[in-house]
């Protein structure tokens, strides 16, 4: 049982004590004293309006309901000893990662910059500058994640992670070379980093590299041989190539790594139409 678990269950049972303990005095100096039933009785519905009151907020308070510890443990690779010589400091960024998985961007970046200032080891501002690099980017703030990454970068503090995030966002933005470095890099730092070729893979196959987009597709899944998105895009590759054994070979991995068999079908005509349409206009160029 986890500790904000087992808080919740001290608390309810003391508010529940408390209610029956009113409930139970209310009645026995009525009995024993022969006390008017209106006299206290304002009182008692004070109190059990009250205890229920807690019970509801403990129990149906907004937001997921779930403690630190989970969120300690959930981005355990992120924060490693973040804050290690402040209690009080990881608990605040704790809470700053809660209220961001809570979609409150705004306070958790309050809570991040008040954290940046303080910030001594490499630890400490590797966790909050990732984390301020997603809250930016999931805000639709790009160019300002962009900032971020490359400010933890111009400070030597850098990861697999930073520079895949940095791909992604140049990829989103247009910027096809500065994405493709930046997933380069991320593969350097991290060489089973199956989502970096991934990424690689998606941007070559945007681009129309299917020779690139093939070859760190094929990577990818050799590290993670579950990797849904990669065997998606070898599907879509071989069947824009015509090669029927190796789409159906990648198309079933796709299904038992848990696509669905009619999104997938869709994509592949999808592509081979819009190839069609492609071909045809170069052709004729």
């Amino acid at each position: 049982m986890s500790k904000n678990k087992a808080i919740k269950i001290i608390i309810s049972t003391i508010l529940i004590a408390l209610i029956f303990v009113s409930v139970i005095f209310y009645v026995a100096d009525i009995v024993m004293n022969d006390t008017s039933p209106t006299k206290n009785l304002f009182a008692l519905f004070a109190l059990i309006i009250t205890g229920i009151v807690g019970l509801a907020r403990l129990f149906f308070a907004k937001g997921n309901g779930r403690g630190l510890d989970f969120y300690e443990q959930q981005y355990s690779e992120i924060l490693k000893e973040a804050f290690s010589d402040s209690l009080l400091r990881r608990k605040k960024l704790l809470c700053a990662i809660r209220l961001y998985n809570e979609n409150k961007y705004k306070k958790a970046v309050k809570y991040l910059n008040e954290l940046q200032p303080l910030c001594k080891k490499y630890d400490d501002f590797y966790s909050v500058g990732i984390f301020l690099g997603l809250i930016f980017t999931d805000a639709g703030l790009k160019e300002d994640a962009v900032d971020i990454y490359q400010t933890l970068i111009s400070m030597n503090v850098t990861s697999a992670t930073i520079y895949s995030n940095l791909g992604s966002l140049h990829s989103s933005l247009g910027n096809y070379d500065e994405a493709i470095a930046n997933f380069r890099l991320s593969v350097q730092n991290d060489e089973k980093n199956h989502f970096a070729y991934n990424n690689l893979a998606k941007l070559y196959f945007d681009t129309f590299d299917f020779v690139n987009a093939k070859k760190y597709a094929l990577k990818a899944l050799e590290i993670n041989h579950k990797m849904r998105q990669a065997a998606n895009l070898l599907a879509i590759l071989f069947s824009l190539e015509n090669d029927s054994e190796n789409a159906q070979k990648y198309f079933h991995i796709a299904i038992a790594a848990g696509e669905a068999p009619e999104d997938l079908k869709h994509a592949i005509e999808f592509y081979k139409s819009s190839y069609d349409i492609n071909k045809e206009s170069t052709d004729e160029d």
